[in-house]
């Protein structure tokens, strides 16, 4: 069999100035392998300045990441140090609401206690030694863990402080509208001219139980509400005269008698201290004062065992 002619490719340098023309031949494989090495070269290149490319922009982000990560370091220290002080005070507020109780006279809470007080430095790591941060430690995982602690334990207590004077509130608003329901004022200032209990009757000239004081002033001064209340009678009643009866609430009830004049109307909230009338000498009165009853659950009471201020001449 007759051998195939194998094709050559020839390459020639033509220098510019004399010189020798060089001229070399390549056969077709080994110019098509060429080619190939070549391309395959430029690939292999091109690919690598791609992924150097890549590394470098990496590089710079990590160095970015580094210098965040140190920052929210600094910021993590001085976060639990914040949380730290913040327990402190959830433990002033403790004691606060404790010294509030025992001003306002109430017991201890409803709240189960053992949830109080469970901050302190015992939760907290030793922050002011020197730690190297590193975002993937597990020191800087354990620090992170030990402040979502911190502030779980402090939400929790600042939970129970908010019930707790939430208790104290209620007690508090019920204690003041208990004593603004009870008659502890002197609807006018003057003297008594005749006191709760056995007396003599100025007109029957009978003994018999006098269940009210009598405080004499001037004609027309302001009878003021002993305490707060709605009023269930505004009119004329029998010897009492002209009368204003007032339900103060908390098993309490007021008349007030002899007026000369009625400044209220039936169903009318008055406030304790609130003008009701003026003093005048209506119905069976031998002159101007004021006929002062106090009811408690059904009953009379002497007004003067409530009473919280002295009783004066008045201005």
């Amino acid at each position: 069999m007759r051998k195939e002619k194998r094709k050559f490719f020839t390459l020639m340098w033509v220098p510019h100035s004399q010189g020798k023309v060089r001229h070399l031949a390549i056969s077709q494989f080994a110019f098509s392998l060429t080619l190939l090495g070549v391309g395959l070269a430029i690939v292999i290149l091109f690919f690598f300045f791609i992924d150097y490319s890549q590394m470098k922009n990496k590089l710079v982000r990590l160095n970015e990441l580094e210098r965040i990560n140190q920052i929210q370091a600094r910021r993590i220290f001085s976060l639990a140090e914040k949380i730290k002080d913040f327990n402190q005070t959830m433990q002033r507020l403790q004691e606060l609401e404790q010294r509030i109780r025992s001003l306002a006279g109430v017991g201890g809470s409803e709240i189960n206690e053992q949830k109080l007080g469970r901050g302190g430095p015992s939760l907290y790591l030793p922050l002011k030694e020197k730690i190297d941060i590193d975002a993937n430690s597990p020191l800087s995982f354990k620090l992170i863990g030990k402040i979502e602690e911190n502030v779980e334990v402090l939400k929790a207590e600042a939970e129970v402080r908010q019930a707790g004077f939430g208790e104290v509130e209620k007690v508090i608003l019920k204690k003041r509208d208990l004593f603004a329901s009870t008659p502890n004022i002197f609807p006018v200032q003057g003297w008594i001219s005749s006191g709760y209990g056995w007396r003599r009757n100025p007109f029957s000239k009978r003994r018999e139980f006098h269940q009210a004081i009598d405080l004499v002033a001037p004609w027309g001064t302001p009878v003021k509400a002993a305490a707060q209340g709605k009023v269930v009678h505004a009119g004329w009643r029998k010897a009492y005269g002209l009368t204003v009866e007032v339900e103060d609430g908390h098993g309490y009830s007021t008349v007030y008698g002899h007026l000369s004049r009625i400044l209220v109307k039936k169903d009318a909230r008055i406030e304790k201290g609130g003008i009701i009338g003026r003093i005048g000498s209506s119905g069976h009165s031998t002159g101007p004062h004021l006929h002062f009853e106090v009811w408690f659950r059904g009953k009379t009471i002497d007004p003067l065992n409530l009473m919280v201020e002295p009783l004066g001449s008045g201005d």
